[in-house]
């Protein structure tokens, strides 16, 4: 399809805010379809890599706050302002194209509406969003589906961007994570299947409200018809009364769900496609744990609004073999587990890792960047399963405070010295748990640098043991 052909949905110029993965991946797309770009990076040149690569197709650059980001010139000419995941409303190019009236769509928005209308046939999506479990959840669906009849892709807040699939036409089954960052800037996006896997509070550095993160979350519904499914968890109080036009299925591992899926006596049931059906054996799942079980019950719900195959179905919940960084067991040594959460950056990840956990039996590692948590939700699990709570980077005061008489802290700064304090106190049976509550910039790049830091340096300690699995997946 020319670029010709687009001249009613794409904009002669677009402005793409962001050029890291995502971003990218979006000027490669317009690019690659005649659109003139104009890409605005508030980090240096310096630290932009291959960026010469695309000046060199026409493509223009700003660089570095002061010098064009922060100007509303780089918007002159474009009909859109395309943003990169993570850059705020509040930025300042935000602010300036809102002022002209021009469109602030997210990475996902664009490439899905290039995507519906260059496919050579029907696709189907499937979003996923919530706080805590979207990953996991996003994963499992698309290893359900990829037992099924069509191409899958995984993509959005997980894996690839979306815009890196727009090169390939055929119809398939896309399964995107959206976070509620992305969802800010969605206008027209609609999934055929929305998940939301939970609303608990997060990134209140970031809102200035729990309310106003919890509507963000809610966008994944918003453009859904009657036609359409919204997956929500009805054990949470606030993804079971999300506002949605699409047909409601519910998910639950307390109680029956009637019209969605639920675990009952220890066997998941489903009653998405009408007759009420049994699906398999609880402890069939591939990944343990109480959360994995809400998890393996959004996916299960999920692929059965699509009538895939109950033999797919049932291969992918039981063949998956979970992700990176997610309550992942990274080594076995002498009894001791080692186990990776890094992805656990607020309170309530933290307390669904500590739920299934022996009375004390954990060796929890806490701290990084407050994200305006409330710690004291940590007291009682805490209390019931930590023997031992070892604090590092910024917010460790904080939950010192929250935690004082739950269990004994210490304060470690680092992550080497609270993983050789682990390994001084971990008896046979205990399980060194990092599952931070709290974001990684204080002290990494990210959440996979952390987990990656810490695997690394379990290796270390843990050289000899024969079950040994690195962090990366690899």
């Amino acid at each position: 399809m020319t670029a010709a052909a687009f001249s009613a949905e794409l904009p002669a110029r677009v402005t793409v805010l962001g050029f890291a993965r995502s971003g990218r991946a979006l000027t490669e797309a317009l690019v690659e379809r005649g659109i003139e770009v104009v890409v605005v990076e508030d980090q240096p040149a310096e630290a932009i890599a291959d960026w010469h690569d695309f000046e060199e197709r026409g493509v223009r650059f700003s660089f570095g706050r002061g010098k064009g980001s922060d100007s509303a010139e780089v918007l002159d000419g474009s009909g859109w302002l395309a943003l990169s995941p993570g850059v705020p409303l509040t930025h300042a190019v935000v602010v300036a194209a809102r002022r002209r009236g021009l469109p602030v769509l997210a990475e996902l928005e664009v490439a899905w509406r290039i995507a519906e209308e260059e496919a050579e046939g029907k696709n189907r999506w499937v979003a996923i969003t919530g706080t805590n479990g979207k990953s996991t959840t996003t994963a499992w669906i698309a290893e359900i589906l990829s037992h099924g009849p069509r191409a899958v892709a995984l993509a959005g807040n997980i894996g690839p961007p979306l815009s890196g699939f727009l090169g390939d036409r055929q119809p398939r089954d896309f399964v995107c994570e959206a976070s509620s960052f992305q969802l800010e800037a969605v206008e027209r996006f609609r999934p055929d299947v929305a998940v939301l896997t939970n609303v608990t509070p997060d990134h209140l550095d970031r809102y200035d409200a729990f309310e106003d993160y919890a509507a963000a979350k809610g966008r994944i519904f918003a453009n859904q018809g009657a036609t359409d499914f919204a997956v929500v968890n009805a054990d949470d109080p606030v993804a079971s009364r999300a506002k949605t036009q699409a047909r409601r299925v519910p998910f639950s591992r307390r109680a029956t769900a009637p019209g969605g899926a639920w675990c009952e006596k220890g066997r998941l049931y489903s009653e998405v496609r009408g007759a009420r059906r049994e699906v398999l054996p609880a402890d069939r799942l591939s990944l343990p744990g109480a959360h994995n079980l809400e998890n393996a019950l959004a996916a299960l719900a999920a692929a059965e609004c699509l009538e895939t195959p109950p033999a797919a179905i049932e291969k992918g919940l039981t063949g998956f073999r979970g992700l990176p960084h997610r309550t992942e067991l990274v080594a076995e040594s002498d009894g001791v587990a080692w186990v990776n959460d890094s992805k656990g950056t607020n309170v309530d990840a933290t307390v669904k890792s500590l739920e299934d956990r022996r009375a004390k039996s954990v060796l929890l590692i806490l701290g990084g960047r407050d994200k305006h948590g409330d710690f004291g939700k940590l007291v009682e699990p805490v209390a019931r399963a930590a023997r031992v709570v070892l604090t590092i980077g910024e917010a460790a005061p904080l939950i010192e405070r929250a935690l004082a008489g739950a269990a004994p802290v210490e304060s470690r700064g680092t992550m080497e010295s609270a993983v050789a304090r682990a390994a001084e106190l971990a008896h046979p049976g205990d399980t060194v748990l990092l599952s931070p509550a709290c974001a990684s910039f204080d002290q990494y790049r990210n959440f996979e640098e952390r987990g990656n830091h810490f695997a690394e340096l379990v290796r270390r300690l843990t050289s000899h043991v024969s079950r040994l699995t690195k962090a990366d997946g690899s």
